[in-house]
């Protein structure tokens, strides 16, 4: 049962939230770009490829989601399933640290790579059905808020976009990305969120 759990802090040059606003369209959104941040949480551990590819989405989204919240405390993406990926838990706090975990089958996730074509696998194929939970915890004196929809969409930004339709009715764009700098070269991830 391969598992772990590393941490970053958002900061750096090469680490950057950008909020930003589209005025004439009375569009918002942020852009997060990430390097050092990212690259320190997956290569802390031996995460498989696609493993590290599919946290690293958990981790973007988690970052792009919680600079559109006013909180002080952590907010928490998770995605529990029934596949190869069993658990992914991303942590991002008010001050700006980060946290990652994966939670995966290596057998099962062998047999659903086979024949699988190169890039980020598909969250149907690697989560599998199950859910994905947002919560902000503010501390003790706060009630927790958390939301929970079922995994629906090819990727981490389609079900996340499923969440808002479904429970927040807002009709929100996603789009992230994860990848090396060459092979086996540092991570480097970016997200694009407009709502």
């Amino acid at each position: 049962m391969p598992d772990g759990s590393h941490s970053g802090a958002v900061s750096g040059p090469d680490d950057l939230i950008q909020p930003f606003r589209i005025d004439p369209f009375a569009l918002r959104g942020r852009l997060v770009r990430l390097g050092p941040t990212i690259d320190r949480i997956l290569s802390q551990h031996a995460y498989p490829e696609p493993v590290a590819a599919m946290l690293g989405e958990a981790i973007t989204l988690a970052i792009v989601l919680a600079g559109a919240l006013k909180y002080d405390g952590i907010f928490t993406l998770q995605t529990k399933g029934d596949g190869p990926i069993r658990l992914m838990v991303a942590d991002v706090s008010t001050a700006g640290a980060v946290r990652g975990y994966a939670q995966y089958d290596r057998a099962k996730l062998e047999t659903a790579l086979s024949g699988a074509a190169p890039g980020v696998p598909s969250v149907p194929r690697l989560v599998g059905s199950g859910y994905i939970a947002f919560t902000v915890d503010q501390g003790d004196d706060t009630d927790r808020y958390q939301g929970i929809v079922e995994l629906a969409g090819t990727t981490l930004a389609e079900c996340a976009q499923h969440y808002f339709r479904q429970s927040e009715q807002i009709q929100a764009g996603i789009k992230l990305s994860v990848g090396r700098a060459g092979h086996r070269g540092a991570w480097r991830a970016g997200g694009l969120m407009l709502e």
